[in-house]
């Protein structure tokens, strides 16, 4: 077996890449960037998730739930829990899962440590470098020590100057917040699974300061945020950024805008911004973002980060999650930082 990774900014061809190394691989298996693809959402749980490749192959039931109960990934504990009521980042342990679990010779995964917690970089290094086939990743920076292929020009990182500007806190009391529905569809005839529930919970953010929000995947840290969101004077950057798309241009998205291009043509990078750009648009007191540096390459962060930094200086105020450290410490380059642990 051999790990190899390739290394890229948006729109250096990293995903193409990959694709054309699918088609010319027989049998490979490919994780593509959004998780959600591959999960049919159509099973009760996780674990028959896992299994539905294995189904499709004609692989014996006994064989199936020895390959469920050994996949990793931590996906163990989430066996008997309804795909529907994950968190991003388990449902992105999930789709790795499910496309590892078909043990193919060669496994192509497009930027998959993207939203995983410590924990969970931990266990898909683990699975990685355990994988009897051949590996191939695909990712804006280097996770792995593995021999790497550069594409493109790799930007250099540039933080805003400090930000100086510090005002009240605005705070938001009892905040409670819920996943999952104790009424399922009609044509679900498994009994209702059972509810995700966090808060309340009190949440305070100076203006033109930052909280982090911190936590292990399947914390509830998303769910908090949404139902912040529901406060006046907030705007949510959800986790997915496609999932806020509706209008058919970008300037009918955004306000001032004159781009003609439907926003589901951007790049990973563009399509961020332009979401970060949509929000900020309203005008908010505070500023939630879920996961933001999720698909950003080097030059992206960079332009979250100004953002972030002229909000702020305005007086604006940011609540967000992030699981990669480093975008952390780079926010508390030109912000004051304050955690609340979930």
């Amino acid at each position: 077996m051999a790990i190899t990774q390739i290394i890229g900014p948006s729109g250096s061809g990293l995903t193409r890449a990959l694709e054309e190394r699918y088609r010319a691989t027989p049998g490979a298996v490919m994780l593509t960037a959004d998780p959600r693809a591959h999960i049919t959402y159509l099973r009760a749980t996780v674990a028959e998730e896992l299994a539905f490749g294995l189904e499709q192959r004609g692989i014996a039931p006994a064989q199936m739930r020895e390959k469920v109960a050994r996949i990793g990934l931590g996906l163990e504990q989430l066996l008997k829990r309804s795909p529907a009521q994950l968190s991003g980042g388990q449902t992105r342990r999930l789709a790795i899962g499910a496309v590892a679990i078909l043990e193919a010779p060669t496994m192509l995964l497009d930027d998959p440590f993207s939203g995983l917690d410590t924990s969970s970089r931990a266990q898909l290094i683990a699975l990685l470098e355990s994988y009897e086939g051949d590996v191939i990743v695909a990712a804006h920076k280097p996770w792995l020590d593995a021999p790497t292929t550069y594409l493109g020009n790799m930007d250099v990182p540039v933080l805003p100057a400090p930000v100086e500007f510090s005002g009240d806190a605005r705070t938001f009391s009892g905040i409670s917040g819920s996943r999952g529905s104790a009424h399922r569809r009609w044509w679900q005839f498994h009994n209702p699974q059972p509810q995700f529930q966090i808060g309340p919970v009190d949440i305070s953010v100076r203006a033109g300061e930052v909280l982090w929000l911190r936590g292990s995947n399947g914390s509830g840290k998303s769910t908090l945020l949404r139902s912040l969101a529901d406060q006046p004077g907030t705007a949510l950057m959800l986790q997915n950024p496609i999932d806020q798309v509706i209008d058919a241009t970008v300037a009918q998205w955004i306000p001032g805008s004159d781009s003609q291009e439907h926003p589901l043509d951007l790049s990973q990078r563009e399509l961020r911004l332009a979401q970060c750009d949509a929000a900020l648009r309203r005008d908010p007191d505070v500023l939630l973002a879920d996961e933001p540096d999720v698909g950003l390459d080097i030059g992206g962060r960079n332009a979250i980060h100004q953002r972030f930094a002229d909000f702020l200086r305005s007086g604006g105020a940011l609540v967000l999650t992030c699981h990669d450290e480093t975008f952390i410490a780079d926010v508390a380059a030109y912000a004051q930082v304050s955690e609340l642990a979930l």
